[in-house]
């Protein structure tokens, strides 16, 4: 009988424990910093002496879509310290499903909120001074 057959067999595959601190650390300021650049987007919205019913919804939706990116941003930051505190495999890969999940929405979210933005900083713009 050989020695090796006396001792039992560590397994050491992956699934034991898991603990991707890098991906979970880089993933977390990627959504930090997207979570600044809505607040900035909101904090800059142009003035709403506005008289336009249209110029209005247009800022409505761009408040909205904002609002579910940062909405997003946070589920999607505590998703990833949630990743961050566990070490089965198939928990830690759960998690970050749910928090590209929640990253896709806040991506698009905040796609539409900078296109819906720039239309309109266009309607409020004085085109009558361009063309005098």
């Amino acid at each position: 009988m050989a020695s090796s057959d006396s001792q039992p067999h560590k397994r050491s595959d992956r699934h034991e424990t898991y603990r991707p601190t890098q991906d979970i650390i880089i993933f977390m300021v990627f959504v930090a910093i997207s979570v600044v650049v809505a607040f900035a987007m909101g904090n800059s919205a142009p003035d709403l002496d506005i008289t336009g019913l249209v110029k209005k919804a247009v800022f409505m939706v761009f408040m909205f879509c904002n609002s579910i990116t940062m909405l997003a941003s946070v589920a999607t930051v505590m998703h990833l310290i949630w990743a961050y505190n566990l070490s089965e495999f198939e928990q830690v890969q759960t998690a970050l499903i749910r928090a590209m999940a929640l990253v896709t929405v806040a991506l698009i979210s905040i796609s539409v909120a900078f296109v819906v933005g720039c239309c309109l900083v266009v309607i409020l713009l004085p085109w009558s001074t361009y063309f005098i």
